[in-house]
């Protein structure tokens, strides 16, 4: 293996290779050039770009949100996926929410937050009005129960390690060097700020940090000497909760021979997001699945047979070891259970699945994210001279967080889309609204 020679220095270093990391170095790197100076940004990834959560994301790109902080923030980022479309592997079929009367005040609200951003969609609400905007786009689906939908025009899916690798490439063209197969193990101090950052092969001298660790986040917090807990509330009602929880979400790739997603005359089908409160029987052999609250997504593959989706996700417990990280890791994986659950919410949204529970080609696969006590993502100063990028399991869709952390960092002023994701907010208990969604991240 070659030998990776470090420089000595750089202004401004960046640990993480995924979605945050690359896109933080890119937009330093041509902020800097823009002002004249020098784009000395470098990029420290322990394996390879995209190694963690971001390369392996199922991809969806949406703004259904309740917050309204993330519906700006998504907006903003929506519109650096529009800026390159084939670079990032975007396709802008639309995003569709589909759900029960339980949560229509939910989207009710979010119509209503992207209308005031100028972020197109159109709400249909009612029994038959849900029936008729669905039966338009798909003549056998079943709208018995929907109360609500939501098509969000401007969102879609993009090519997950395509996305991770433009990145890099816009990095890259901007001046950043990027270095794989680098770990970080331990940090210099002058004060109380970074002064160089030690890595196993070598020390390298900075300015500035910025690191978005993503599930290797409590070992970052602990490199920084802090404990990675979280204080919520105030006073009597504070209470000690994890830097981040654990989930799998489970996703997988499905094929079902001569049978696809496309809609009336031809249409592409959008994302979508279908939610429900009837039970679920297995499309198998008709046993209840659940009769609790359920939910799957689901859009189109590559190629055009193809259904990538998923299912509501599994906490992996306070015990959970992240290492060896990915798809190689089987605790790490989904099962046929994952199988056999979506393909039955398939079966129940769209009739042409019915009775096909044993033919399915089936690859359920998926990956772990770390969450943090609200669900919503971290961008703030964790040192003087440290900044901090926790992800939530959202980091896929969220270009612009590395273009506003980058700007903070150059001493701008702080940015109204990041000031909602501070680490202060938990200690004041202004946390992000919480949707009734049975996802853990809406």
């Amino acid at each position: 293996m070659p030998t990776i020679e470090l420089p000595d220095a750089a202004r401004f270093i960046v640990i993480g290779g995924g979605v945050h990391g690359l896109s933080s170095a890119w937009h330093l790197a041509k902020e800097l050039t823009d002002r004249g100076e020098k784009p000395d940004v470098i990029v420290l990834e322990k394996s390879q770009i995209g190694a963690g959560a971001s390369g392996i994301s199922g991809g969806i790109v949406r703004n259904y949100y309740r917050s309204e902080a993330m519906t700006d923030l998504i907006a903003e980022s929506v519109g650096i996926f529009e800026s390159d479309p084939e670079g990032f592997g975007f396709h802008q079929v639309g995003y569709l929410a589909v759900v029960p009367e339980a949560q229509r005040e939910d989207l009710e609200a979010i119509a209503e937050r992207q209308r005031e951003v100028g972020y197109d969609s159109e709400l249909a609400t009612g029994k038959s009005d849900c029936r008729e905007y669905l039966e338009w786009l798909w003549p056998d689906v079943s709208s018995d129960g929907v109360q609500a939908v939501l098509h969000e025009k401007r969102s879609g899916w993009a090519d997950a390690i395509g996305t991770v690798r433009n990145l890099a490439r816009h990095a890259r063209e901007a001046g950043v060097q990027i270095f794989e197969g680098v770990e970080v193990t331990g940090l210099e101090y002058s004060g109380t700020e970074v002064s160089a950052v030690i890595t196993g092969a070598g020390t390298i001298r900075c300015e500035a940090l910025l690191a978005a660790p993503g599930l290797w986040a409590p070992e970052w917090w602990r490199m920084q000497g802090l404990e990675p807990v979280i204080t919520v509330g105030e006073g009597d009602d504070a209470e000690q909760r994890p830097l981040t929880e654990y989930w799998l979400a489970r996703e997988g790739d499905y094929v079902l021979p001569g049978v696809g997603l496309a809609g009336n005359a031809g249409r592409a089908a959008p994302v979508v997001h279908f939610d429900h409160t009837e039970p679920l029987y297995s499309d198998r052999d008709g046993e209840l699945i659940t009769d609790q609250p359920w939910g799957i997504y689901f859009r189109m593959g590559k190629t055009g047979g193809g259904i990538v989706g998923g299912a509501l996700p599994l906490e992996m417990g306070p015990d959970f070891i992240v290492d060896p990280y990915g798809p190689d890791n089987p605790e790490q994986v989904a099962g046929d259970d994952l199988s056999e659950f979506f393909t039955s919410g398939l079966a129940f949204a769209l009739k042409r699945f019915r009775g096909a529970g044993d033919k399915w080609d089936s690859n359920p696969n998926g990956g772990v994210l770390a969450l943090t006590p609200d669900r919503y993502p971290v961008a703030d100063w964790t040192a003087p001279n440290i900044y901090s990028i926790l992800d939530a399991g959202h980091g896929f869709k969220m270009l612009a967080v590395g273009r506003e952390a980058a700007r903070e960092i150059l001493g701008h002023r702080p940015s109204p889309l990041l000031e909602p994701f501070r680490l202060a907010r938990f200690g004041t208990g202004r946390t992000h609204i919480v949707s009734k969604s049975p996802y853990p991240w809406t």
